[in-house]
């Protein structure tokens, strides 16, 4: 079996375990990580290579495609500032749906839009472990301890039934905290 590191092949021949190989890996990757793994030809995510059973023997090439950490942040910033928009409408949406007593459609709306809040809560937090401009860090940690907190509140509302002070509270804080985020998201991509 042959590994590579983009177009580089690797010396890796006593190395035949995943986790060993993996390590090896990673451990020539400079401000790099591994964004994709092509299996002979297939392409896996890293996820895929480590959580399933693979016959490497069967295997004659492993390709590891990395990317640089500032790229991926780059990337990771822009999806996230087309995606903030929608997060905003959505709330909006849900409040408009709770003020007019259609709780269920409501309900069913705010829980997907909490799904993608919460995968942007993690894009972010992660990203600020990876910058070290100390004053945009504690900028972003003081949003997202804002915001975290009015989501608390938000939920509060929710499981007291209180859908008209939850409609404020999406309609006026949480359109108003994702506007923070935005801007500050903007904020990451000038200053990265």
């Amino acid at each position: 079996m042959k590994i590579y590191i983009n177009e580089n092949q690797i010396e890796a021949e006593a190395v035949t375990e995943k986790n060993d190989i993996l390590e090896l890996v990673e451990s020539k990757l400079e401000n790099e990580i591994i964004d994709t793994i092509h299996l002979d030809e297939i392409e896996v995510s890293l996820e895929y290579f480590q959580e399933n059973e693979l016959d490497l023997e069967r295997i004659d090439k492993i390709k590891f495609e990395s990317k640089k950490v500032e790229h991926l942040i780059t990337e990771t910033l822009k999806e996230a500032e087309d995606y903030l928009p929608k997060l905003k409408a959505a709330i909006k949406n849900s409040a408009e749906l709770f003020k007019n007593d259609k709780e269920a459609d409501a309900s069913n709306l705010l829980d997907k839009t909490l799904e993608g809040i919460q995968w942007y809560l993690e894009v972010i937090n992660g990203i600020m472990s990876l910058i070290e401009n100390k004053e945009l860090k504690d900028k972003g940690n003081k949003i997202l301890s804002d915001f975290t907190q009015a989501l608390n509140r938000a939920m509060v509302a929710l499981q007291n039934e209180n859908y008209d002070y939850l409609g404020d509270l999406l309609e006026v804080e949480m359109v108003e905290y994702l506007e923070k985020l935005r801007d500050f998201n903007q904020e990451l991509l000038e200053k990265h």
